[in-house]
């Protein structure tokens, strides 16, 4: 039993001399100054952070690693204190992006440390918008490695020229909105609905003109959100009134096609047929539009409505045109449609060809009659006398 707990006390005593001393490092808050976006290469900008070192194994921060701090900001200024135990003792300012506090001045035992860093720079010049690294601390191995990031602090950098070239694209957009709203109202459109989406979108429009980027950027998607949603309005009034208007033209189609039929006897007649095909056609694209409004999908119920109307209105075109050859052709020209009683006009024909043939023959058969009299006899007509002698007399 003796040996036995001796061997465990000294495996304690040994695990105590072969753990290596060890310390953590802790980042409170950054104050990041101007809080919310930079602006690039324009905005002055200030960090302050406290890093606090605590002791395990009595040393505050292993003799052979580093602290690492790491900015994107340009022209960065590094000041530094290192507090030890209520008292600072200031460092030289460091100008370059990576501050390296080495473990050899980190390094004490027993003692509460801590290190105050401010960091001043200015934004960055980006051509596109983006995020960059105010102020990054990492703990690093001897050889210069990052193996632990203990604190990173990013902020956001604006183009101002990007910002004002999407506020200035949204400003067409609506302009060319403003545009086909006129137009449309003055086709007789109900653009009430795409109106009051317009002015949703001007509103957004405004207040991304003096806001933070960010914000800007919210309120550009918002606007061009209500754009596209007033187009969406326009449709519908658009839609509307073409399928409408393709009903109407399709009515007095039919008419013609009806005049055609019963008043000039066409109904199978060649140059109508392809008139009436293209007018199912019609009827077609003008009930799938009806079907797409009702749906709720102007944008795709205009497009099929204006299709509609091309073809009601080319049907409606070769009715005239068919109108005017009719019209310029001889009178006559045009048979009646006798299908219906060319029966019976043949059968009078057949009739008469009979009564014809029955005279004809009586009448030959009377003329071969005999001597005998009767009314079918044949009597010699009396032979009138010759006066040729009469004038031979006289001479």
């Amino acid at each position: 039993m003796k040996t036995g707990s001796l061997i465990i006390f000294l495996s304690i005593i040994f695990c105590l001399i072969a753990i290596p001393a060890m310390a953590s490092v802790e980042v409170g808050h950054v104050n990041v100054r101007p809080s919310g976006d930079l602006e690039s290469g324009r905005s002055n900008v200030t960090a302050d952070l406290q890093m606090n070192f605590i002791s395990i194994g009595g040393q505050t921060f292993p003799s052979d690693e580093s602290i690492s701090l790491r900015t994107e900001l340009e022209n960065p200024v590094w000041t530094y204190s290192i507090i030890l135990d209520g008292v600072e003792n200031p460092r030289p300012p460091v100008s370059r992006k990576q501050l390296d506090l080495s473990g050899w001045e980190l390094s004490y035992e027993n003692v509460d440390e801590n290190v105050k860093v401010s960091l001043k720079g200015m934004a960055p010049n980006v051509d596109s918008s983006r995020e960059i690294v105010v102020v990054s601390v990492n703990v690093a191995t001897p050889g210069g490695r990052i193996k632990e990031t203990v604190k990173n602090v990013t902020a956001f950098v604006a183009n101002p020229g990007e910002l004002k070239g999407d506020i200035s694209s949204v400003k067409d957009a609506y302009s060319r909105l403003e545009k086909d709203i006129a137009q449309s109202k003055a086709d007789g459109i109900d653009v009430s609905k795409a109106e009051a989406k317009a002015k949703d979108a001007l509103k957004s429009l405004n207040s991304a003109a003096g806001a933070s980027y960010s914000n800007a950027q919210i309120y550009i998607k918002n606007a061009n959100t209500y754009i596209k949603d007033a187009y969406s309005m326009l449709d519908l009034g658009m839609s509307k009134k073409t399928i409408e208007d393709a009903k109407e033209t399709i009515d007095k189609a039919d008419e013609w096609i009806s005049y055609f039929k019963t008043e000039k006897g066409l109904g199978s007649d060649p140059r109508l047929a392809p008139i009436v095909t293209k007018r199912e056609f019609a009827a077609e694209y003008t009930a799938d539009a009806k079907n797409l409004y009702d749906s709720g999908k102007y944008t795709e119920a205009k497009k099929r409505a204006d299709e509609a109307y091309k073809k009601a209105n080319e049907v409606f075109t070769e009715t005239q045109e068919l109108n005017a050859e009719l019209e310029a052709s001889p009178v006559g020209f045009a048979l009646p449609d006798l299908s219906g009683i060319l029966v019976y006009i043949v059968g009078i024909i057949v009739v008469v060809i009979v009564i014809f043939g029955l005279l004809r023959f009586m009448k030959n058969r009377g003329g071969r009659g005999g001597g005998g009299g009767g009314s079918f006899g044949s009597r010699e007509r009396p032979r009138k006398k010759s006066t040729a002698h009469q004038y031979d007399e006289l001479f």
